[in-house]
């Protein structure tokens, strides 16, 4: 098939990739010129793990090329894809802002487009419940457009986690279609039919809602075992230990258990306001929805007080910050726990050493003044005590030998990981 992509962070690049990986022909579509001509020579713009060696193969088989104008993205294509995101807006709701503009250009492309084929148009990106039928199918009828001659629309949400983005398309635990079109629907179908998945097709009111419900889910499961583990180090018990038991339970699942620093990115803290924010607006109280962020925000920083009654006084102290991005496999620090430490350690008056090996650049742009080092070996030297918020594998490396050159060996860990320095660290909601 030949599929049209417009935005293209890392869901629209990684889902074209694969799909040029299973032999489609894509087109990317972008208004940022310079990500444009960064993906026309095989480079990726951001990290994802596994993304860019993907990619490269793809451009030099010329199954993937780029456009900056919404006309390529339809033209001889039966299938386009919308995938720019959804920022928060002031009072917490979406700013879809970016959507209806590629709705509004692809709209104007349909009507001058020569092919015979009416396309189907797919809202990948997050929209609230109700968004595609009430905001974005009149923008296409405004142009005089007919649903089912024209163009048909669907909603197709993503399920990619940023650092397993690749992981995630290429095998899905299932493929969410809604729409009102049984044949536009079997048409998008098709073409997850190379994939070993399973597709459920609803309405776009539904599809919508499906994601917001997932992304709600998970943070809810995260601020529970959160609450959990708190009270699991203050009776001296290993947290981590008892999500194992408890996940055994196939009611429960393991996945998402593992107790920290709280969550972070781009998607799950937005998500939850959107939906509170709706809940608002339909004045049907949801008490979780906020008690799950208000529990995060205060996880975010406890590793602070822990470190607080260690050293009891932070003021000229030196302290190294292990990982800045969310989560591993991505240099992105959108809503990153890692924000919220240093904000509060310079409060206290700490001096700061941080480390990390994707994102020390746009952590650099929120936090010019501190000190970045060039591996975490040079973090904790000479430092008071360090704090490890993102759990990177090369930090399983850490060593006794590593913490002996610091002040004082002391290592607080917000993720949980396995290292030969055990004696010496302490977890946030473990022993």
């Amino acid at each position: 098939m030949k599929v049209g992509i417009v935005g293209c962070g890392y869901v629209g690049l990684s889902f074209g990739a694969v799909l040029a990986e299973k032999g489609h022909f894509v087109t990317c579509m972008d208004i940022d010129e310079r990500k444009v001509e960064s993906i026309d020579r095989g480079e990726v713009p951001f990290e994802e793990e596994g993304l860019e060696e993907l990619l490269s193969r793809q451009v030099k088989k010329q199954r993937i090329d780029t456009s900056t104008d919404a006309i390529d993205a339809v033209k001889g294509k039966s299938l386009i894809f919308i995938a720019v995101d959804t920022p928060t807006t002031e009072n917490e709701g979406l700013d879809l802002e970016k959507v209806k503009c590629s709705v509004e250009n692809i709209s104007k492309a349909i009507k001058r487009k020569e092919d015979s084929e009416d396309p189907i148009i797919v809202i990948k990106s997050t929209v609230l419940p109700g968004t595609t039928k009430e905001q974005l199918l009149p923008i296409l009828e405004n142009q005089g457009l007919i649903e089912g001659k024209d163009f048909h629309l669907c909603v197709n949400p993503e399920f990619m986690s940023q650092g397993t983005a690749l992981e995630d398309v290429r095998n899905p635990d299932r493929v969410v279609i809604g729409g009102r079109s049984k044949s536009a629907m079997n048409r998008l179908e098709e073409l997850y039919s190379e994939f070993d998945t399973t597709v459920f097709r609803t309405s776009t009111e539904t599809a919508e809602m499906v994601k917001y419900v997932s992304n709600f889910l998970l943070a809810t499961k995260i601020s529970f075992i959160n609450e959990i583990g708190n009270l699991c180090k203050r009776l001296d018990i290993d947290s981590y230990e008892v999500a194992d038991a408890v996940g055994m339970d196939e009611r429960v699942e393991r996945s998402f258990l593992d107790s920290g620093a709280g969550f972070g990115g781009s998607c799950l803290d937005k998500d939850i306001r959107a939906l509170s924010t709706l809940a608002e607006e339909m004045k049907t109280r949801n008490r979780m929805l906020q008690t799950v962020l208000e529990i995060n925000e205060e996880q975010k920083t406890r590793i602070v007080d822990q470190l607080e009654q260690k050293l009891s006084e932070l003021e000229g102290k030196s302290i190294a910050i292990l990982g800045l991005s969310f989560k591993p496999g991505t240099d992105d620090i959108t809503n990153s726990p890692a924000i919220d430490v240093i904000q509060r350690l310079q409060e206290d008056g700490a001096e700061i050493k941080a480390y990390d090996p994707e994102a020390m650049e746009n952590m650099r742009n929120v936090f010019p003044e501190i000190s970045y080092e060039k591996s975490y070996q040079e973090a904790v030297k000479n430092s008071d005590a360090a704090l490890l918020l993102t759990d990177w594998e090369e930090f399983e490396e850490i060593s006794r030998g590593d913490l002996n050159e610091m002040k004082n060996p002391l290592l607080l860990e917000g993720r949980r990981i396995s290292h030969s320095a055990r004696k010496y660290s302490e977890g946030i909601t473990w022993p």
